[in-house]
């Protein structure tokens, strides 16, 4: 109770048990928790990742005049559930293993007939990087022995 009696003294509730130079410790458990969890999230967010897969060094636009001639040229396009590739008047879908290996086919055969063994890939920038993987490594499986990603140039079309 009060010291006047209105209403009864106020409980301790769960810091009524354990001893008393415990007590800020328990207090401050949650807020070490978060600093924890913080410093785990920067350790974990700057690790690096490796895996297999084909390195491309693209090069900056600034400075070159002109491109790298090629006359492998293949058209890239998202569609709602697939990614198709047209390639010397066919079209292949990336989705269909079939299909991706007649690419490959197809891409190996006009590689042999040609002396400039680049792939000029005009790709939407919708398009998955999964699947310009997966394109970029049934080339080098084809015997291209570079791939050039066209980019898109500010400013008026060339002729």
């Amino acid at each position: 109770m009060s010291p006047w009696k209105w209403t009864p003294e106020r409980s301790q509730g769960i810091w009524r048990h354990g001893t008393v130079w415990f007590k800020p410790i328990l207090a401050a458990v949650p807020w070490i928790t978060v600093l924890l969890l913080l410093e785990m999230l920067h350790l974990v967010g700057g690790t690096f990742a490796s895996s297999e897969g084909v390195l491309f060094d693209l090069p900056d636009s600034t400075g070159l005049e002109e491109g790298e001639p090629a006359s492998l040229v293949a058209l890239v396009m998202p569609m709602p559930h697939e990614t198709l590739v047209f390639f010397d008047d066919a079209r292949y879908t990336m989705g269909d293993d079939v299909s991706a290996s007649t690419f490959g086919d197809h891409l190996a055969d006009r590689a042999a007939k040609t002396d400039r063994k680049t792939l000029l890939v005009l790709a939407d920038r919708r398009v998955a990087i999964g699947e310009i993987m997966k394109i970029s490594g049934i080339a080098k499986r084809s015997g291209v022995t570079r791939v050039l990603f066209a980019e898109k140039r500010e400013g008026k079309p060339e002729e």
